[in-house]
C-alpha cells in the first residue's frame, strides 16, 4: 500500500470513529435536556461570542506580525495575515493533522501574494507555532494543577494529569532554556536518542539544523520581538476567558476561572488528536469536563456543539478565502506539501 492510499485509510478510518463517537454520545445524553441548555444561547450572546473570537484570531495575527518583523518581514497588514491565518485554520479543521495541517497553507499564501520566499515565508510561520505550542502546554499544566488541587478526581485520572504535567512543563523549560541560550533542543532529542547515527538519515539531519535555526536566532537574539510575542500570547489568554465566560452563560452556567482552565484544556487536548473537525474528540473532552466540575454532561455537550459551530463559521471563511485566491483545498494541500519538501532539499 503506497503512502497516499495509507493516508487516506488512516482519514477514514479516523473519521469513522469519530462519528460512531458522536453516534453513542448523542444516544446516552437526553437531547431535551441539551436543547433547554442551548436555551441561553441568545442573538446578542451569539453575536458577542463571534466578536470575542474574531478579536482573538486578530490577537493571534498581531503575534504572527511580530514574528514576521523580527525575520525582517515587514509592511504586512494584520487583515492580510488575517486571511492567510483562516485559510491555514480551515485546512487544519478539515485534515487530521490537528493544529499543523493549515501551517503550510498560510506560509505558501504568504509567499505567493507577498512575494516573499517559501523558506522565509514558512520559518516565521514555525515560529509562530512553536510560541503557540509552549503556551497551550504551560496552559495545560496550569489547569491540570487547579484540576487536582479543586476536585476530586479517580486516582487513574490523578496520576495521568501529573505525568502529563510534568511532561509538558519539562518540555516547555528545557526548549525555552535551550532556545534562549542559543542551543538545539530539536536536534539535540534527534541525537540523545541516537538517530543521528543512522546513516539512513543523514539527509534529514541538515534538514533538522536548518528547520531550527531561525527558531533559535528568534529566541536567542531578537529578544525585543520575542517579549512583544509573550504579551501579546498573554492577551490571547485573557481573550481565551472571555470566550468562555460568554460561552457558558449560553448554556446557562456562571463558569469560574479553575473551570474555565479545565475546559480550554480538554479542548486543547481534543484538537491536538488525529481526527478530521475534533470529531468525537471535542464532545467526549467536554463532557469529560462538565462531568468532572458536576455541571452535566448534557451542558457540556450543549458548549462543544457551540464550539463546533464557532470552528465550522471560521473554517468555511477560511475555506471561502482560499477559493478567493483561486485554489481548490486538495490542490493547496497538494502544493504546499511540494513545496515544503522542495524547502526542505
Amino acid at each position: 500500500m503506497d503512502k497516499s492510499a495509507k493516508r487516506k485509510l488512516f482519514v477514514t478510518l479516523s473519521v469513522l470513529i469519530g462519528l460512531l463517537a458522536i453516534a453513542y454520545i448523542f444516544s446516552v445524553i437526553s437531547l431535551d435536556d441539551v436543547y433547554n441548555a442551548l436555551k441561553g444561547a441568545t442573538f446578542h450572546l451569539v453575536i458577542l461570542f463571534l466578536l470575542v473570537q474574531l478579536l482573538l484570531f486578530l490577537t493571534l495575527t498581531w503575534r504572527w506580525q511580530v514574528v514576521l518583523e523580527s525575520q525582517g518581514i515587514k509592511n504586512i497588514s494584520v487583515f492580510k495575515l488575517l486571511s492567510y491565518r483562516l485559510a491555514g485554520y480551515a485546512i487544519s479543521f478539515i485534515t487530521p493533522a490537528a493544529k499543523l495541517g493549515g501551517e503550510p497553507v498560510r506560509a505558501w499564501l504568504l509567499s505567493k501574494k507577498e512575494y516573499i520566499p517559501f523558506r522565509k515565508a514558512m520559518s516565521g510561520v514555525v515560529i509562530d507555532k512553536t510560541i503557540d505550542l509552549s503556551a497551550s502546554a504551560v496552559f495545560f499544566v496550569f489547569g491540570a494543577l487547579l484540576v487536582l488541587i479543586s476536585y476530586a478526581i479517580s486516582p487513574q485520572i490523578r496520576q495521568i494529569l501529573i505525568i502529563a504535567a510534568i511532561i509538558f512543563l519539562a518540555i516547555v523549560i528545557i526548549f525555552n532554556y535551550r532556545m534562549m541560550r542559543g542551543k538545539d533542543f530539536f536536534y539535540k532529542l534527534f541525537t540523545f536518542t541516537g538517530l543521528s547515527k543512522v546513516k539512513s538519515l543523514d539527509g534529514f539531519k541538515k534538514k533538522l539544523i536548518d528547520f531550527e535555526g531561525p527558531i533559535i536566532k528568534f529566541y536567542h537574539k531578537d529578544k525585543k520581538h520575542f517579549f512583544q510575542t509573550i504579551i501579546i500570547s498573554a492577551m490571547a489568554w485573557i481573550l481565551m476567558f472571555i470566550e468562555y465566560s460568554i460561552l457558558g452563560d449560553m448554556v446557562g452556567v456562571n463558569l469560574s476561572l479553575i473551570e474555565i482552565f479545565l475546559i480550554v484544556s480538554l479542548v486543547g487536548v481534543a484538537i491536538i488528536l488525529p481526527v478530521p473537525m475534533a470529531l468525537g474528540t471535542l464532545e467526549a473532552g467536554q463532557i469529560g469536563a462538565f462531568g468532572i466540575i458536576g455541571l452535566g454532561a448534557a451542558t457540556g455537550l450543549a458548549l462543544a456543539i457551540l464550539v463546533r459551530i464557532k470552528d465550522i463559521v471560521f473554517a468555511v471563511t477560511g475555506l471561502l478565502i482560499l477559493g478567493f485566491h483561486g485554489l481548490k483545498i486538495k490542490d493547496a494541500v497538494k502544493k504546499t506539501e511540494y513545496l515544503t519538501s522542495k524547502n526542505k532539499k
